[in-house]
């Protein structure tokens, strides 16, 4: 995109994460009347959020002259982002970070036709106020000093993961299924698999070729006859 560079996108992408848990964290912790740390890592950032609004501005900016294209590409775009970021953490942490089953016309509780109207909405609030105010605010304090928040911000983000990694992953449950014995066990299933499926192919072909052995065989008797 003209005129916006990695240092405005990382640092948006950081801003976008940061007014992402803030919102989450406001609606969770009034409806439970209390302080509730929303988002799997420990820091106030939610990059989910991050990764919707850059999504929202790359999809939506060249739509910017038609509204309805805007929340179209916005809600389309993070709604298979949430669907697939769900999915892949689902799968990383063996547990749900968000749960949609209250709330009707859901699918598989990671998505629901209320959410992506959010996200809809969201995007023209993105593109139309916060994106034009945030490049604003990033040719202002220019390039050296988005260059050292994203920095800062990026050992940040890398000491969180991984910390965060290290207690949600059951690093021995996962240690015992790579363990030698474990992977020689399913490289064996897989050699008898393979012998198998050759066996029953190679039998097939055997077959099919004493059928027509015998084909030519009674070809050439009938001629011999006539």
């Amino acid at each position: 995109m003209e005129g916006i560079y990695f240092e405005h996108w990382l640092f948006m992408f950081f801003i976008f994460t940061f007014i992402g848990w803030i919102h989450e964290t406001t609606v969770e912790s009034l409806y439970h009347r209390k302080f509730v740390n929303r988002g799997s890592l420990k820091g106030p950032y939610i990059p989910v959020y991050g990764f919707g609004g850059c999504v929202i501005i790359l999809l939506g900016e060249p739509f910017k002259s038609n509204g309805f294209f805007v929340f179209l590409a916005g809600m389309i775009g993070c709604t298979v982002l949430e669907y697939f970021t769900g999915f892949l953490m689902e799968k990383l942490f063996k547990r749900q970070f968000w749960d949609y089953s209250m709330m009707k016309l859901v699918y598989k509780n990671r998505i629901s036709l209320l959410s992506s109207l959010c996200w809809g909405l969201l995007s023209l609030f993105m593109i139309y106020i916060l994106f034009p105010l945030l490049k604003w605010f990033g040719y202002r304090v220019g390039s050296t000093f988005m260059t050292f928040f994203d920095c800062a911000m990026m050992i940040v983000f890398a000491v969180d993961i991984i910390f965060t990694v290290k207690k949600s992953i059951k690093w021995p449950e996962i240690r015992s299924k790579l363990s030698p014995e474990q992977i020689k066990a399913a490289f064996a299933e897989k050699r008898m698999r393979i012998g198998r499926i050759f066996g029953h192919f190679s039998a097939a072909i055997h077959r099919r070729k004493n059928e027509i052995d015998s084909e030519i065989e009674t070809d050439q008797s009938a001629e011999n006859r006539s």
